[in-house]
């Protein structure tokens, strides 16, 4: 059972985020859903057992770095113990996730030549080159589109950041951005790497001779395999429809510790109280009656596993 305990940044609180304010049978607070409610419940749930006792051994993993690298999960999932299964807790309603994307994200630039802007013949413009370098890549989301999976929706290409130039009376040296590509369950972060490769290889050919190259991903972060089929999944799903209602099994956009926790083998279903809509919001909350059920389902799914 693991949830994570980093959180991010502040901003536009009505109160103190880091206090935890109860009212309205919710409870506000940063982090309070994503991720230290399902947290929380997970620790609720192993402390009250009692003398009942699971056929497992069960393992609470309070995991950091997830909303970044995951570092905590890899090294989970590189410890050398051989795990039969993980409940990812996350802000899930209380509903099964058994599958979601990963990502890959990395930083492509193009190299211009400088030049004063009054004579900008003299240089090669490198915005300009990024211009039509994000026209080929964005191009690439209609054959993405066309990728369909039972559980998710098609991956995307999405460029998020840009930064270039040097000074207002200098042509553009340089110009950077970054792409955050979402894989589906089955593709590789090396097959999206290549592909955007192979249409920097066309822009570095064309009739403008472009300048640009891919940096080293700074995240590789994989798509975990469907957990439809898994003993946990069918589990886990019992419990959800015996304490409160839900079960179905669906898949989700975002990633989780899922991702890591799956290169180590290790089948993993997503479930935990709040809603994924309240993450990394101001004023976040958790509803208390939500924690409560998650406690009972986590209890179950350890007692009956």
């Amino acid at each position: 059972f693991i949830s994570h305990m980093d959180t991010v940044p502040v901003d536009n609180w009505e109160a103190d985020p880091f206090s935890p304010d109860e009212r309205d049978d919710r409870i506000y607070g940063r982090g309070s859903c994503d991720d230290k409610g399902p947290l929380a419940a997970m620790l609720m749930a192993l402390s009250t057992l009692g003398d009942r006792k699971p056929r497992y051994t069960i393992v609470l993993g309070a995991s950091v770095d997830e909303e970044y690298r995951k570092k905590g999960a890899r090294k989970i999932a590189q410890s050398g113990v051989s795990y039969e299964a993980a409940v990812v807790g996350e802000p899930t309603d209380l509903e099964l996730v058994v599958a979601h994307k990963g990502s890959v994200r990395w930083q492509v630039e193009v190299e211009g030549v400088p030049a004063h802007s009054s004579k900008p013949h003299l240089g090669v413009n490198a915005i300009t080159g990024m211009a039509k370098v994000i026209l080929a890549l964005d191009k690439i989301n209609e054959t993405l589109s066309q990728r369909v999976h039972p559980l998710v929706s098609p991956p995307t290409l999405t460029i998020t950041l840009i930064e270039g130039g040097a000074e207002l009376a200098t042509v553009p040296p340089s110009c950077r951005v970054w792409i955050d590509r979402r894989l589906i369950p089955g593709e590789r972060p090396a097959d999206a790497l290549q592909e955007v490769e192979n249409i920097l290889e066309g822009l570095r050919q064309g009739p403008d001779k472009i300048k640009v190259r891919s940096l080293l991903p700074a995240l590789e972060d994989p798509a975990p395999p469907s957990a439809e089929a898994t003993k946990i999944a069918a589990v886990a799903a019992k419990a959800c429809a015996e304490v409160a209602g839900t079960g179905q099994h669906r898949g989700v956009p975002y990633g989780t510790d899922a991702s890591q926790l799956s290169l180590g083998g290790i089948p993993c279903v997503i479930l935990g109280p709040g809603s994924i809509d309240q993450a990394h919001t101001a004023n976040e909350y958790v509803e208390i009656d939500q924690l409560a059920k998650a406690v009972d389902i986590y209890q179950k799914i350890m007692l009956t596993y």
